[in-house]
């Protein structure tokens, strides 16, 4: 699993819904995906538009208003799609899916097989700032994905962090993350 090319995908919010979606069937214009996501059309459309760029999915030709394009997915988007529908039956609650949206929950999951400290995350995960890395964590310690440990027994205190629930669940399947190929 290349962690670069998670952190691409995980880029836009609503870039693995859409994929989802796209695999479940929806309609494929910006206005029907965006209504099936629940989030508003510009966001949905810069998500699309992101997709499109990585090679996943492409304009449907002959489909659609000019102004109001159909949308498909290629080769590689397809097994994308699949991949990410298997993501989404993990996320058994809305907060699941709220984490699974934001930017570095899924490339900070993807680091954590074991006890890992927090300098060694920041370094996996450059370029995240401090700021986003400890909110993320946060989130995650909330969501009861990751586990927070000190260490008092050293000096300075050792923080680490271990995937817990359904951390550990979506950090096995994102070791199936399908790789992204420039054909499409």
């Amino acid at each position: 699993m290349n962690k670069s090319q998670l952190v691409t995908i995980c880029s836009r919010s609503w870039s693995l819904m859409a994929l989802r979606l796209l695999a479940d069937g929806t309609a494929s214009r910006v206005s029907p995906l965006a209504a099936a996501a629940g989030c508003g059309r510009t966001s949905m459309s810069a998500s699309v538009v992101h997709l499109g760029e990585l090679g996943l999915v492409e304009r449907n030709p002959g489909y659609g208003h000019p102004l109001r394009p159909e949308f498909r997915l290629t080769r590689s988007g397809k097994a994308l799609a699949a991949w990410a529908a298997d993501l989404y039956g993990i996320a058994e609650t809305d907060q699941d899916r709220l984490l699974i949206r934001s930017k570095w929950s899924l490339p900070l999951i993807s680091c954590l097989p074991d006890e890992t400290r927090y300098s060694e995350l920041r370094r996996q995960l450059h370029p995240v700032s401090d700021r986003a890395l400890s909110q993320c964590l946060g989130h995650l310690s909330d969501g009861q994905w990751v586990h927070r440990s000190v260490s008092v027994n050293t000096s300075p205190p050792a923080v680490s962090y271990r995937a817990i629930h359904n951390g550990i669940a979506l950090h096995q399947h994102l070791q199936h993350l399908p790789p992204l190929t420039a054909s499409g």
